[in-house]
């Protein structure tokens, strides 16, 4: 099993950098529950600062070209992709060298580039046997309608919605509350601790299929 967790940061300069706030508590709940289950887990951590489990085999990256690079490396080793990782969406079209100074300027303009959509480009590398599971981050009334079309573009099995307009849920946080979509129908996870909802994922996950990606093996 591959498993993406965290969130990429895209250097502006020597010293600063575009981020997002994952923590990266959701995908290493999910290989911390995929490997009790007696999954072999390799998990590719950006920018995350959690304890490890001795388990699971965990691959460090930065940027998302770098996650993009390391994500196709081992998308051909795997047969169940969760990726849980908050990829940056634009990147800083050149980065400056050293340090950006402030003194002499009124204000600084970014030119930003888009990133590789990563998870579109792993879905056309599939095989047969590959499971595809993508996250979304979505916000307010649409966010299950918006999942949806993102499953049927991608070519997912399943994609795990976190409506980030809830309180207390989703990023840097303990606890999440998701919806799963599927092409069968949508099933929500009531707020629970991040373990709880991990598990929950999983068990959905091996709905899925009668053969193929299993969490347990």
């Amino acid at each position: 099993m591959l498993v993406t967790a965290g969130g990429t940061r895209e250097p502006i300069d020597a010293v600063r950098f575009v981020g997002n706030r994952s923590s990266g508590r959701m995908g290493f709940a999910l290989a911390q529950a995929a490997a009790v289950r007696g999954a072999d887990v390799t998990v590719i951590a950006a920018n995350v600062d959690l304890p490890r489990d001795e388990r699971i085999t965990y691959i460090d990256v930065e940027s998302a070209a770098e996650l993009e690079k390391a994500a196709r490396e081992q998308f051909t080793k795997c047969n169940l992709l969760l990726m849980a990782a908050a990829v940056a969406d634009f990147t800083s079209a050149e980065p400056a060298e050293g340090k950006l100074k402030k003194a002499g300027r009124a204000e600084l303009s970014l030119t930003l580039k888009p990133t590789t959509d990563v998870l579109a480009a792993l879905s056309e590398m599939r095989t047969d046997g590959q499971t595809l599971v993508g996250f979304a981050a979505e916000h307010g009334a649409e966010a299950v309608e918006l999942g949806r079309v993102k499953l049927a573009a991608k070519g997912l099995d399943a994609l795990v919605i976190n409506d980030v307009s809830g309180v207390d849920i989703g990023f840097e946080s303990t606890t999440n509350e998701v919806t799963i979509v599927t092409a069968g129908g949508d099933v929500h996870v009531p707020k629970a601790d991040k373990l709880e909802i991990a598990n929950s994922i999983l068990d959905a996950v091996d709905e899925l299929h009668s053969a193929g990606a299993s969490v347990s093996g």
